[in-house]
Parts: structure tokens; C-alpha cells; sequence
């Protein structure tokens, strides 16, 4: 049979390119995301700075660990729909070195602004 191709064309394979939902917080800086420039698992931000925008895949909690004493640092997020950045409510204005968990439903990006030199890892989830 001439024409007859029994191999599927490429559309119809799917790479999985997101988490779906999830239980336990999935790390938003490792490296290993495409799209993530971030080294390592970590961010670190020197001096007063803004992180590049993290993508959320609509999860619902964001989980931050900040790890450096006297620096402070706010979380902000992003939607798709009003195309502005601003303050995520809740999220921490601190001081000190501990672990955070903010409600972000909703925010498509998240991106931490440094009042000095900051390290701190970030990762999401549905529950």
C-alpha cells in the first residue's frame, strides 16, 4: 500500500512542560526550568535589587525560605490580565531569617525585591 504511514505526526506527542496540581512545593528557582535563569536552587540578590519574573503555573501557595540575617525583601506578583506588578498582600515586609507561606491565587509571576543581600529559595503548590 503505497501513502499508508502507521508513525503518528509530532503534534501528537506531548512533552509535559508543567506540574499539574500539586502536593509538596516544587522549587520555581532551579535551573532546570526552562525559562529560569536563576544558579542552582537558590536565588541570590545583591544590594537592593528585583529578581527576574518566576513563573507560578497557577499554583496556589508560594513557600519562601529566606536564609541571611538583617536584609529585607517583599514578594511581587504578576497577572497576565491587568499586565502590572504589585505587592502580593501577605506576603512578607521582614527582617529576619525563616520560612513564609503566602496565598497567590491567581498571580501567573512572582519576583522578589531585596533591600540588601538577600538569598532565599522559593517553590509552589496547589495544597
Amino acid at each position: 500500500m503505497a501513502g499508508f504511514n502507521n508513525q503518528p505526526p509530532v503534534s501528537e506527542f506531548r512533552r509535559p512542560t508543567s506540574w499539574g496540581r500539586t502536593r509538596s512545593p516544587k522549587n520555581i528557582l532551579s535551573a532546570h526550568r526552562a525559562g529560569i535563569n536563576a544558579s542552582g536552587d537558590g536565588l541570590t540578590l545583591t544590594g537592593a535589587a528585583t529578581s527576574g519574573a518566576y513563573t507560578t503555573e497557577n499554583q496556589r501557595f508560594l513557600t519562601v525560605v529566606l536564609t541571611t540575617y538583617n536584609t529585607s525583601f517583599k514578594v511581587q506578583g504578576y497577572m497576565h490580565a491587568s499586565g502590572q506588578w504589585a505587592d502580593i498582600k501577605g506576603s512578607p515586609t521582614i527582617n529576619a531569617v525563616g520560612s513564609w507561606v503566602v496565598e497567590i491565587n491567581g498571580i501567573d509571576q512572582v519576583r522578589f525585591v531585596s533591600g540588601g543581600n538577600t538569598v532565599l529559595y522559593a517553590a509552589c503548590s496547589t495544597f
